[in-house]
Order: C-alpha cells, then sequence, then structure tokens
C-alpha cells in the first residue's frame, strides 16, 4: 500500500528520517537524490519492498508535499512514463553479479508525507480538549465537533442554525479557535492559519440524508 494513516510502517520510518533519527541507506540515497534533481521535488524516503512474492516488487518514493506526488500523476493514476523513469533508474544502479534485488516487473507508486503528518497531529488531540473548546465557544446551538482524517465539521442541531452561524462569520471564529489546540500538535509546522478551514453541518442534515451513520456521512 501507500502512505495511507500515521500508523503504517512506511509512514513512521519516514517520520523517523524527517526527525533526524534515521538516515536513507544506499543505494537509494543516490535513487532519492536522482529523483529530487530531476524533477525538482523534496524525496523524504524511498522503500523497496516485496511482502512474500505477494506482488511484484515495489519501489515506494515519499515526496513531503502532496503537490510534489501530484507531478507524478496524470490524472487518478500515476503517471506510467515516470513510473518507468525511475524504475530504469534503479535497474541501472543496481545491476550487476551481485544485485540482491528482485527487479522483475518492479512497480513504482508516489506518495506524500505531508499529508498524512497533517490528520496525524489532528489525531492527537484528545477528547478532553474538545469537550474543552466546546465549553470554550459556549454555543447552545453546537451538537458535536467532528472529525475524520484531519477534517474537521461543527455541526448544529439544525440546518437553519449552521446557516445562520456561518453567515455571522462565525466559521472563521471557529477554524482559530480549532487552530489554536491543533497547533502544538503539528511536530513538522505543516498546518498554516490562513489556510487552516473547518466545515459547518447539521445534525438535521446528518440524520436525514445520511441515516444517522457517520460511514455514510464521510464516505
Amino acid at each position: 500500500m501507500i502512505l495511507i494513516t500515521s500508523s503504517d510502517n512506511e509512514y513512521q520510518a519516514t517520520k523517523r528520517i524527517k526527525q533526524g533519527k534515521a538516515r536513507l541507506a544506499a543505494p537509494f540515497t543516490e535513487l532519492a537524490a536522482w529523483i529530487s534533481d530531476r524533477w525538482h521535488v523534496i524525496v523524504l524516503n524511498v522503500i523497496y519492498d516485496h511482502r512474500n512474492n505477494l506482488h511484484a516488487p515495489r519501489i515506494q518514493v515519499i515526496l513531503e508535499h502532496e503537490t510534489e506526488a501530484q507531478r507524478f500523476r496524470d490524472g487518478f493514476n500515476f503517471d506510467s512514463r515516470k513510473q518507468q523513469e525511475v524504475a530504469a533508474k534503479f535497474r541501472q544502479m543496481v545491476s550487476g553479479d551481485s544485485c540482491q534485488y528482485d527487479l522483475t516487473g518492479l512497480f513504482v507508486v508516489f506518495s506524500a508525507f505531508a499529508t498524512i503528518a497533517r490528520e496525524e497531529a489532528d489525531s492527537k488531540i484528545t477528547e478532553s480538549e474538545i469537550d474543552a473548546l466546546k465549553k470554550r465557544i459556549g454555543n447552545p446551538d453546537l451538537w458535536v465537533i467532528s472529525r475524520f482524517f484531519g477534517h474537521v465539521t461543527f455541526m448544529f442541531h439544525t440546518d437553519a442554525q449552521a446557516k445562520e452561524y456561518a453567515a455571522k462569520g462565525k466559521q472563521s471564529e471557529y477554524a482559530q479557535k480549532y487552530f489554536e489546540i491543533l497547533k502544538p500538535h503539528d511536530e513538522f509546522g505543516y498546518i498554516a492559519q490562513d489556510s487552516f478551514i473547518v466545515a459547518f453541518d447539521s445534525k438535521q442534515n446528518f440524520d436525514d440524508k445520511y441515516q444517522s451513520n457517520w460511514y455514510y456521512f464521510y464516505k
């Protein structure tokens, strides 16, 4: 898999590199440097895996930012030309009689570290911090503050209330208040106050449209 959650081994390994607690080893140091120079991006980690022959050998290139990862995509898919170019470069680097890597059908994927790091920062906010924020806001029309993979939604009891408070500019005010408890958990400084937003919705919409089911709401 590519990076999906902060519990992924690939994410934790990359985090240690970002923290300065680990370093890439050859030949991945050289491959990361080549990719960085070739496309002017920041490569934090390069991982080779081939788990129990269940899939073809794979190179995972972990870039720092989502904007960099998007440069290796073609719509919803990876850019096949860039995949092939990275695979060819790796083969060239490790080819020889002493090659220890299976290169048959080598598959290259790209993902972004910062995206998951932002989600991890949000996941570190405790429920007691959320309860304290809700009390500090002190709005009886606010039902819950819902969080899902870094997305924050202030849920009011009715649609009318959600629209009313949005019209009063409360969305930016509540985003600021939430940002204040989020920022201390932002280890790598990826979350900027001026771009941080929250959504407004309602229990009424949650019940009527999504059958009171968080799975359907966030699907």
